[in-house]
């Protein structure tokens, strides 16, 4: 036999979750005053060794520099972006793309 109350319950905890749901994804991605989950807040230059398992390959003084530098690495195919650090921009690739993509900058 089933009773009203089931019939009233499942909705409540469905919008209730619903509702934390939604809380947390505004919490998670809000503006970085609130202490953003995804976005980096400190705007200070990085220290080179703390990128995971990309390989510096190059250090330039400006970023246009490793602007041009990752999409002339991109236009070969090598997978690279450039981040601000403490000696400079520096570009970073994967460690299987290191040899390539030093040889191919090293050449130009």
């Amino acid at each position: 036999m089933v009773f009203a109350e089931d019939y009233f319950l499942f909705p409540v905890v469905a919008v209730a979750l619903a509702g934390v749901m939604v809380l947390l994804c505004r919490w998670a991605f809000s503006k970085a005053k609130g202490g953003s989950l995804v976005r980096r807040v400190d705007q200070t230059p990085a220290d080179p060794d703390t990128f995971g398992l990309l390989t510096a390959i190059r250090t330039v003084p400006s970023y246009n520099e490793a602007r041009i530098l990752v999409a002339r690495l991109k236009t070969f195919g090598i997978k690279a972006t450039a981040a601000r650090t403490t000696d400079g921009w520096t570009v970073y690739v994967w460690p299987h793309d290191e040899p390539a993509a030093r040889g191919l900058l090293d050449a130009s």
